[in-house]
């Protein structure tokens, strides 16, 4: 049979030299690639995206990091309109929940929480506690959280029950090791509570945090505490008591969160409307944002002398009042930024200090040849091939994962 007139599916038979003499066997072979080529087509991803492919505004795309952002494209991803100029996109996504619509380039379990419980129809699941949290402090939970999750016990202390919804998402978070300490000044919260041989602790504190005796008879009874997050009333002396008391408190390698730090601006939470530091003075020493500045000051101690040495005995030498008249609290409290603090992070309205050992300063320095800080006059090119080859031979092809 010439190809031209060989129907469709017998032209790619005889290429496989397959001969077809009959009617019937013709007509098996067309059904055979039609099949063939319908199976295919299912596997194959499809070209229509999930969502409209509409202009997103920088109002609705409050996480994205870039000023202006694409259209939704394949599988829900967002491309910057910048994109062109990044070796390495962030993989952005738009995310729905409920009536709810977000751009973001993480996705982690706390998003998984919300995304679901969020949409879930109130009937389904009534007796659940409600949380609401903004949603960008999902990420700072889990890049500081994680490293607790599956422990044998972890204990985590929080000022601001609220309804109580967060306890079940910890729970699902890190485990059946979770001990929830919960402090509120709202005593209905103590329904929340189990009994004293229930494998899901929960313990209740009614009290004011912002009292000085309270937070101590906590430390009391709490001596050991590995995460704690300040999610209270937000006022300037709670948040800033708070901190005083319960940040060295924390266990050597835990966490201290403090969050919703935007009242630092409101009036009734005792902030200053378009404060900020460097413009009033008041700003920087009654705000908690202003003491999360000075922190920053603190946490560089050894270097503020303008010394060339940054060694860690040089906050020791320092005297007790050196920042005195900055701030509202004990004037050597200062201290315990360099000594107990190893990172401070900082996201929008939250602040996470990462408690561990500090460090020692101590200058490294690998083998190789090292230049002079002024033109030698040797401008002879790198062998970087033959540098990279024996660098292959001693670590492999790449560093440790």
């Amino acid at each position: 049979t010439s190809d031209t007139n060989c129907p469709r599916g017998l032209r790619w038979c005889k290429r496989m030299k397959i001969q077809s003499n009959n009617r019937i066997n013709e007509w098996f072979v067309r059904l055979m690639v039609l099949t063939l080529g319908w199976g295919l087509g299912r596997l194959a991803p499809s070209n229509k995206p999930s969502t409209p492919s509409v202009p997103l505004t920088p109002s609705k795309t409050p996480l994205c990091q870039h000023s202006e952002v694409g259209k939704v494209g394949k599988d829900n991803t967002v491309l910057p309109l910048d994109h062109s100029r990044h070796h390495v996109r962030a993989n952005y996504r738009r995310r729905s929940t409920g009536n709810m619509s977000i751009v973001t380039d993480v996705f982690n379990p706390f998003h998984q929480y919300m995304s679901v419980l969020g949409s879930m129809d109130t009937s389904i699941f009534s007796e659940i506690p409600l949380w609401n949290s903004w949603i960008h402090y999902f990420e700072a939970y889990h890049n500081h959280m994680a490293r607790f999750r599956n422990q044998e016990k972890v204990v985590f202390m929080e000022i601001g029950v609220q309804s109580g919804g967060k306890i079940p998402l910890l729970r699902k978070y890190f485990g059946p090791g979770l001990v929830y300490v919960g402090i509120d000044i709202n005593p209905t919260v103590k329904k929340f509570e189990t009994k004293e041989d229930d494998d899901f602790k929960v313990h209740i504190e009614i009290g004011d945090s912002s009292d000085p005796k309270f937070l101590n008879e906590l430390k009391q009874k709490y001596p050991h505490v590995d995460i704690f997050l300040d999610d209270g009333g937000h006022t300037m002396d709670q948040q800033m008591i708070a901190i005083k008391h319960m940040l060295p408190h924390v266990q050597p390698e835990g966490v201290y969160m403090c969050e919703d730090l935007a009242t630092a601006w409101l009036e009734n939470f005792g902030g200053f409307p378009n404060g900020f530091v460097g413009g009033n003075p008041d700003f920087l020493k009654r705000t908690m944002v202003g003491l999360v500045h000075q922190t920053l000051d603190w946490f560089m101690a050894p270097a503020i002398s303008g010394t060339d040495s940054r060694a860690r005995e040089d906050v020791d030498t320092m005297p007790d009042d050196k920042f005195a008249g900055d701030h509202t609290l004990d004037s050597s409290w200062w201290r315990v930024i360099p000594s107990q603090v190893k990172h401070i992070h900082y996201y929008n309205q939250l602040v996470v200090y990462e408690k561990g050992v500090t460090y020692t300063s101590m200058d490294w320095e690998s083998v190789g040849i090292k230049l002079p800080y002024e033109d030698s006059g040797v401008h002879e090119k790198v062998d970087w091939k033959s540098i990279l080859k024996k660098l292959d031979t001693i670590f492999g092809r790449s560093l440790l994962i």
